[in-house]
């Protein structure tokens, strides 16, 4: 009501200003009428036209001559809620900019977005006119996405068409196309039009540039909306549009199963497991997920099928090269070296990353990284970083050489290698997890270009490969990537079988059986130790057959054969002495005192332990001393001594933090809460069994359901079940 009242005081004002302008002019004739008083004629003229149209609006009426050509919007639309009010801020009368730019990669759902900006505009009644020109049309049918070029190939072009949609027949006419822009400009001057130019990145950069000039003279209340794939000048408001919400993504998915009922029933016989996947292979880009979802509906796919469809840029070439075809056709070489670095990262990468995988200059990374996000190819982040859509991704890897991502895939090999390696190497893990996402994807990029398992495609993909898993095995096991190792330790064997290097693919194997001996999965574990056996026949070092003995010595002792395990410990432990490896001396040592404690032959399992923990100490292994005080501590507690327990798991506690591995920090917990518990501290001693519990949680270790039995006897003891 107070917004009726205000227009109708804004009207009567402007009314009463145009009959006093109108009695001044009344003197003169069309051609003598000075120049000034027929600006101020038109001007208040449009006002007092603009002005009504408002409150006839506000009325709830649509009068009959506003000019309105806001294509019908029949289509789902969901989400996007905070870019459209940022959108309607900044088209209202308080915002001095001249509107809206809406960028982002093809399929993104700009145009949808500027035309519900645009339809809520008109039902809140901001502008008097809505004025919609494309250069291009894009629509999903059956077969795919189809697009067509039209004629409003140039800013003069687009002028015609806003002028005759508002009725100025004469702007129409005219023939010098400066003429045209100044005599549109001076038409919408008093009025409030809402011009849409969408799809701008199919037109010359200098037309974009021309436009962009336009725009930035539109005089208020006018705004604009500009859609492009590329940045199109200056404004108060630049929306990239990014993915959907995943909440947003399936609900988009369920409004489009209701209006074809196979799609529907094809839904709802689908995980959300499935789902979010299809979602995440999408990057939530409307256009894909509308694309996969048609594939459904009218081809007959399975959501699997299409799914799978749309992983495959090399299957999809519709989509895809509508999506970044014509932004690729315009890279320089450094930007495809950019591009392909950039596939390699599943993680944001700063400028100076870049350049140390590249191997180009900052400079030059800076330029092609400028030209990316422009073309919203790259997507620039905050601090200074870069990354690309999931999509951009699976095309740059289907479609650029992949000799522009070896440089890329060896420096994460190279770093890899400096900050992992061998488990003394603990106290630059860090490094490796604050990066494992960008280590995991660079082990699936080299598995995948090596062609395992199967025809060796890459030889040295598959040795970047080994070097990788050779670099990050300690680092693994110590921070409870279990599954990751075991995985990589696979790829390890293949790689190592299809180059034949026979050392490196028994090491593979080991690493794979090394977990599951440590889960007890001991059927699986004696599995791998027999492919290891079996390669370091073929090519391995004595050390390597020595260390294939000592593995089956582990499953032998898993599977209570006491006389077997200690044979395969004993005849290990001769050849690390024969050759001076001390380390593994220690550890076939300590082997050799497990099976001496589980037969309950604790002065003999003592023995053992302290000469290894000798052997730790001499040559400074703060991981070997952690797990050897650990297995001196259990000791203790099988002789019920609960003092000298403590002692031995306090030191294993503090240093297993240090080293940082997992599975003793759990075996050190697990212990100390033995220990209050037989002191009768079951509230003190619970918190260290849950922590230990959490961790072994997450490992899938052979104590898991001990330390769960722990948790929950301590709970009742506690008061607390």
């Amino acid at each position: 009501m107070e917004e009726r009242t205000n227009l109708e005081q804004m009207l009567s004002t402007a009314q009463m200003i145009l009959q006093v302008l109108e009695q001044q002019g009344a003197g003169y004739t069309n051609l003598t009428i000075p120049a000034h008083l027929k600006v101020q004629l038109e001007e208040k003229r449009q006002e007092v036209a603009s002005l009504k149209a408002r409150l006839s609006q506000l009325q709830g009426h649509q009068p009959a001559n506003l000019p309105d050509n806001l294509p019908r919007y029949n289509d789902v639309f969901v989400g996007r809620k905070p870019e459209m009010q940022r959108c309607l801020e900044a088209l209202s009368p308080e915002e001095r900019g001249w509107g809206v730019t809406i960028d982002g990669i093809g399929g993104m759902g700009k145009t949808a977005l500027a035309l519900e900006v645009a339809h809520l505009a008109r039902q809140q009644a901001m502008f008097d006119a809505y004025l919609f020109v494309s250069a291009k049309t894009t629509w999903l049918t059956a077969e795919g996405v189809r697009e067509e070029t039209l004629a409003l190939s140039s800013l003069d072009s687009f002028c015609r068409e806003f002028a005759r949609v508002l009725g100025q027949a004469e702007i129409v006419k005219m023939t010098d196309a400066t003429e045209r822009r100044r005599a549109l400009l001076d038409a919408l001057r008093g009025r409030r039009t809402l011009l849409i130019w969408d799809n701008l990145e199919t037109l010359n950069p200098e037309e974009r540039d021309m436009i962009a000039e336009f725009v930035r003279k539109l005089p208020n209340p006018n705004k604009a909306i500009i859609t492009s794939r590329r940045r199109t000048g200056e404004s108060a408001l630049t929306i990239r549009l990014d993915r959907l919400s995943a909440a947003d993504a399936l609900e988009l998915m369920r409004e489009k199963g209701r209006k074809n009922p196979r799609l529907g029933e094809q839904l709802k016989a689908t995980t959300r497991q499935t789902l979010i996947a299809l979602y995440e292979a999408a990057g939530g880009n409307p256009l894909a997920l509308d694309w996969t979802l048609g594939q459904v509906a009218h081809k007959g796919y399975s959501i699997n099928l299409a799914l799978e469809r749309l992983r495959n840029a090399a299957k999809s070439p519709d989509l895809y090269g509508f999506l970044f075809a014509d932004a690729a056709e315009t890279l320089t070489p450094n930007d495809r070296k950019v591009l392909s670095a950039l596939s390699v990262f599943l993680t944001p990468a700063k400028t100076e990353v870049l350049a140390d995988a590249t191997g180009l200059a900052s400079t030059e990374i800076q330029v092609s990284v400028e030209r990316l996000v422009t073309l919203s190819l790259v997507n620039d982040l905050d601090g200074e970083r870069f990354a690309l859509h999931p999509l951009t991704r699976t095309y740059v890897k289907a479609n650029l050489e992949t000799t522009d991502i070896v440089g890329t895939l060896r420096y994460w090999v190279d770093y890899a290698q400096k900050y992992g390696g061998r488990s003394e190497n603990y106290k630059t893990y860090d490094k490796l997890e604050a990066e494992w996402q960008n280590l995991e994807g660079v082990a699936t990029t080299l598995r995948e270009m090596a062609g395992i398992p199967g025809t060796l495609k890459d030889k040295q993909a598959a040795q970047m490969l080994i070097d990788l898993e050779n670099a990050l095995y300690n680092f693994l096991w110590f921070r409870g990537y279990w599954d990751e190792r075991v995985r990589l330790g696979e790829w390890r064997y293949q790689a190592g079988k299809a180059l034949g290097q026979w050392s490196d693919a028994g090491w593979g194997a080991y690493n794979a059986a090394w977990i599951h001996y440590n889960r007890a999965e001991t059927e699986r574990a004696a599995s791998w130790a027999a492919q290891m056996t079996e390669v370091m026949e073929r090519g391995g070092s004595r050390r390597d057959k020595a260390n294939a003995i000592r593995l089956q010595g582990l499953i032998a002792a898993q599977r209570q054969e006491w006389l077997e395990a200690e044979r395969f410990y004993q005849e290990a432990l001769a050849i690390y002495r024969e050759s001076g490896e001390e380390q593994t001396e220690a550890i076939s040592v300590n082997s050799l005192g497990n099976v001496a404690r589980l037969q309950k032959h604790y002065d003999r399992a003592e023995s053992y332990y302290k000469e290894a923990l000798a052997i730790a100490q001499k040559l400074g292994n703060k991981e070997l001393q952690a797990s050897f005080s650990g297995n001196l501590g259990l000791l203790a507690l099988d002789r019920n001594q609960p003092t000298e327990a403590r002692s031995w798991y306090e030191r294993q506690l503090a240093l297993a933090q240090e080293v940082g591995r997992q599975d003793l920090v759990a075996q050190a917990q697990s212990g100390l809460a033995q220990v209050l518990e037989k002191e009768g501290r079951y509230t003190e001693a619970l918190p260290l069994a849950q922590a230990a519990l959490a961790i072994r949680e997450r490992l899938r270790d052979s104590g898991l359901d001990w330390t769960r039995q722990l948790v929950e006897r301590l709970q009742r003891q506690a008061g607390m079940k």
